[in-house]
């Protein structure tokens, strides 16, 4: 399954990485950390990606899934079985709104 990230995704993961560095005063090793979470998580996906909890209202026929030792991270996708392809819609760190970020980003790569 090939993985197509939403173009803000990159933006999701910077700015998760500025604020690791901010609360934990320069602890760059934590954010690289999260960021090794987040390839884990998404391997996770990769290898079973019509596993996990389907989305209703704005965010019908997404899934998302919560991970890491305290399920604090977040990753909003959708698989295209036919086309082997999962579209990665957010990554999200802690209590972010993620619901509100996946309903703007719900109709990107259709």
């Amino acid at each position: 399954m090939r993985l197509i990230r939403h173009p803000l995704v990159g933006h999701d993961l910077i700015a998760l990485v500025d604020h690791i560095v901010e609360v934990t005063q320069g602890d760059f090793a934590a954010a690289a950390r999260r960021l090794d979470e987040i390839d884990g998580l998404l391997a996770d996906i990769a290898a079973n990606p019509q596993s996990g909890v389907r989305l209703g209202g704005s965010l019908e026929g997404w899934l998302v899934r919560h991970g890491e030792r305290e399920h604090r991270l977040t990753i909003v996708f959708r698989a295209d079985m036919l086309r082997e392809e999962i579209y990665i819609a957010l990554v999200a760190f802690g209590g972010q709104d993620w619901m509100t970020t996946g309903a703007g980003r719900r109709e990107w790569g259709q």
